[in-house]
């Protein structure tokens, strides 16, 4: 074998050799490197597709964020910051005692709590008497007013044939009060000034439109029917009353039963507007000659 051919064999079989161990390496080593980087960025570009995702719906989800926000700083109603009955009790009486147009007495008995998700409710029994016109402005304050609590179930007692209670009533109802189980309301004030809803009327249904009895004359205001007139100018009268006492009485000041309805100075007299438990009554005096 020639020199040249010897060496043609031995650079062959290097090449052979190098082909091999250059296919080994790339098979066992650098195919298992591209799998493993394929599978990176596979992984990769999920994660990017998904945060882009949440990228490209942040600006809307924000906006609704940020309204709903609004909304809870703005809103006028908010809830207990926790289901202890004694603050509901101490917010009730706080509305009874606000002004005298809305004094009632009342029991407060709690009954149950009960949870939701994001809040709770607290179930509680009231029981109590005041004038009915007081009893609507309690209910009426309680339901506007910030703190949110559900007033249903009422029962009402007539009040009693005895004229000086005919305003007079007992009351029960239930009360719904709504407190917060997460924090959402923090940057929302609890205001001390209470609501009411004007439109509510405090008539009282129970109380009659005649009565049997006529109240009686408890402040000694003048009887119109048992005093004499004897002197006038054009706003203002003269009057002698039940007593024997001169009064001075201007249109509109009250008298018992009712008020002074008008001066006629022409005819020298002056008619009165009285209420007689319901029927409502002109009486005219004249100055006597």
């Amino acid at each position: 074998m020639s020199y040249a051919v010897r060496n043609t064999i031995i650079l062959l079989v290097t090449l052979t050799l190098f082909v091999g161990a250059a296919f080994s390496y790339i098979k066992f080593f650098q195919l298992s490197e591209l799998q493993e980087l394929q599978t990176s960025v596979t992984e990769k570009q999920k994660d990017f597709n998904s945060k882009k995702a949440t990228s490209d719906a942040f600006p809307a989800l924000n906006q609704r964020y940020q309204q709903a926000l609004s909304i809870i700083e703005n809103a006028d109603k908010s809830l207990f910051k926790s289901p202890n009955p004694d603050d509901i009790y101490d917010y009730l009486n706080y509305i009874s005692n606000s002004s005298t147009s809305s004094k009632v007495f009342f029991d407060f008995v709690f009954v149950d709590s009960t949870a939701q998700d994001q809040y709770g409710i607290v179930n509680a029994e009231i029981n109590g008497y005041g004038t009915y016109t007081n009893f609507v402005n309690f209910v009426n304050k309680i339901e506007n007013s910030q703190l949110l609590n559900k007033v249903s179930e009422i029962s009402l007692t007539p009040p009693s044939s005895s004229p000086e209670e005919l305003n007079d009533i007992t009351f029960t109802f239930t009360i719904e009060s709504y407190y917060e189980r997460i924090p959402i309301q923090d940057g929302l004030a609890l205001s001390s000034q209470l609501t009411m809803d004007e439109r509510v009327s405090t008539f009282n249904p129970f109380y009659p439109l005649i009565q049997e009895v006529i109240p009686p004359n408890d402040d000694n205001l003048i009887d119109v029917e048992q005093s004499r007139l004897i002197g006038l100018t054009a706003s203002r009268i003269f009057i002698v009353d039940q007593g024997g006492n001169i009064n001075s009485l201007r249109k509109g000041d009250e008298v018992y039963l009712g008020e002074l309805e008008s001066i006629d100075l022409k005819n020298k007299s002056a008619t009165f507007n009285l209420n007689k438990g319901g029927i409502t009554e002109l009486v005219t005096l004249e100055i006597e000659r």
